[in-house]
């Protein structure tokens, strides 16, 4: 009997040994990894687990400080990112690092410029055309990159790897910003390249995504790599207990009962025909927006199309030209940002570093921002003994890494400096009552452990009557926490969609522009 012999992968990429820190922190404690010729191969673990680190290392960002690297069996020193590209390995970013002004074939060539003469841009354009073709890419190469859509850039991106030589190509967290239509086309392109012989390495912590499109999966815990198995053997179960090791796996949410679990009365929030100016950012136009009491309502879109200024127009942050802010029924669209924290509304801003931290504060006192009228109590005294207790509830509550409540704010990692500002604004929600709270991306930067704790809490505020205005640029985050999604773009809505069940395909294409019949 003649059997058949499963064929072997061939590495392409052999990392062993590989050790970083970055002072006293232990990035990478002697991490061996191997990636094969014509493979996706998945980097997955929470945020700090060193798989970013030790895909920068591969591509030249960093310099390792122990270890080894081969590629195609022969060792390489790869010191700088031309090192990488002369080993033929290719970095596409989580933000796309592109000349906006540039056409995508402009962008492409950057790099290319070694000669004093003028680039014969007809010739590359050629080249550009048949590689681009070899892999189904579809660039419009005559476009403005800024012009081009979010999916488009990263085929730019790609594209302007395989154009340099990449046969090893690394994307870090590539779907983030990405509709649903987007992601299939990124994952149709990445199994050509694959098919092709090229080795893919992405890096990211969506379990879905890795289940559905990779070989082989790695999974990072604390800076060290716990094991590679086959998408065969590997189960969302499994790849949890992987990533989060001893803590267990965080509970399920509930999924939500949709509009009619509404209680009864006037909603928490009514806004009615609001416009802005461009002075604020993308200018709002006409929107109208109801969040009954005891519900998430999700606001859904890609990145800049209006949910920061939306956020900040309901907080006070902003001033809006024409129409009115209902909270509890009482008009708010004069008052300042403290009146109406005073009412009942909490943000967990945008951008946690300028928007969320006063740096030089400690922990506890950048707890109790907004909370601070309140803890004035003894003549006008700041009780510093209160604030500090608040700090140590919420770094036990919250998992926040910090020594004591007394580090200052600078000093905490971005995850952690994210625990601390959506403390803050439950401990608001909790000493306002029935109240809003506009989460803009609360998880973002946090574990998966946080990240469920997080969902845990704005589910109970939704319990106890609250409402909830979920914004946030991951789409499973949204169909998993809400009773409603809206659609925006440009600032204008462009739709709704009632839950629990979700299409994401219709959601995706509003998100882009494509106005609908079929949205309520």
């Amino acid at each position: 009997m003649v059997q058949v012999m499963a064929e072997k992968i061939v590495p392409r990429v052999e990392m062993y040994g590989i050790r970083k820190s970055f002072g006293e922190v232990v990035a990478l404690d002697g991490v061996d990894f191997e990636a094969g010729k014509g493979e996706i191969h998945a980097l997955l673990g929470e945020n700090g687990a060193g798989k970013t680190t030790l895909m920068n290392i591969l591509s030249g960002l960093y310099r390792l400080d122990e270890g080894q690297i081969s590629i195609d069996r022969r060792e390489v020193s790869i010191h700088s990112p031309r090192d990488a590209i002369k080993a033929g390995i290719g970095m596409v970013h989580q933000h796309v690092e592109l000349i906006s002004n540039f056409t995508a074939l402009e962008n492409i060539l950057l790099g290319q410029e070694n000669s004093r003469w003028k680039i014969n841009l007809d010739a590359h354009r050629e080249s550009a055309e048949k590689l681009a073709a070899n892999y189904g890419l579809s660039i419009p190469l005559n476009e403005p990159v800024k012009s081009l859509p979010a999916g488009i850039q990263q085929k730019v991106e790609i594209l302007k790897a395989l154009y340099h030589g990449a046969d090893t190509l690394i994307l870090d967290e590539p779907t983030t910003m990405l509709t649903p239509q987007e992601v299939d086309g990124l994952f149709s392109t990445l199994k050509a390249l694959a098919e092709g012989g090229l080795t893919v390495i992405f890096i990211t912590h969506k379990i879905k995504e890795v289940l559905d499109n990779c070989d082989q999966i790695t999974v990072f815990r604390g800076g060290r790599k716990i094991d590679t198995i086959s998408r065969e053997a590997a189960s969302r179960e499994k790849l949890v207990q992987m990533m989060v090791g001893e803590r267990g796996a965080p509970p399920e949410n509930k999924r939500p009962a949709g509009l009619s679990a509404a209680l009864e009365g006037s909603p928490i929030l009514s806004v009615q025909g609001i416009n802005t100016s461009a002075e604020w950012g993308v200018p709002l136009n006409n929107i109208t927006l109801e969040i009954p009491r005891g519900l998430i309502v999700g606001l859904a879109g890609i990145s800049g199309n209006g949910q920061k200024e939306l956020a900040e127009a309901i907080a006070g942050l902003i001033e809006i030209d024409e129409g009115d802010i209902h909270l509890n029924g009482t008009e708010v669209s004069k008052l300042s940002v403290s009146a109406r924290i005073a009412l009942g509304i909490s943000l967990v801003p945008q951008d946690r570093i300028a928007e969320g931290i006063l740096p030089s504060l400690s922990l506890s006192e950048n707890i109790v921002l907004g909370l601070h009228p309140h803890i004035f109590k003894r003549r006008g005294i700041f009780e510093q003994e209160t604030a500090n207790g608040l700090g140590r509830n919420a770094i036990q509550e919250f998992n926040i890494l910090a020594k004591n409540e007394h580090v200052p704010s600078a000093h905490l990692s971005g995850g952690n400096i994210q625990k601390m500002i959506v403390a803050r604004s439950m401990m608001l929600s909790n000493t306002t009552g029935k109240n809003l709270m506009i989460a803009n991306n609360p998880t973002r930067g946090l574990d998966i452990m946080a990240a469920s704790y997080v969902h845990g809490r704005l589910d109970e505020l939704r319990t106890h009557g609250a409402g909830v205005l979920l914004i946030s640029e991951d789409l499973d985050e949204l169909c998993l926490m809400c009773d409603q999604i809206i659609v925006i773009h440009s600032g204008e809505f462009f739709g709704s969609f009632d839950g629990p069940d979700y299409d994401i395909y219709q959601i995706g294409a509003l998100m882009t522009g494509q106005k609908s019949e079929t949205s309520s």
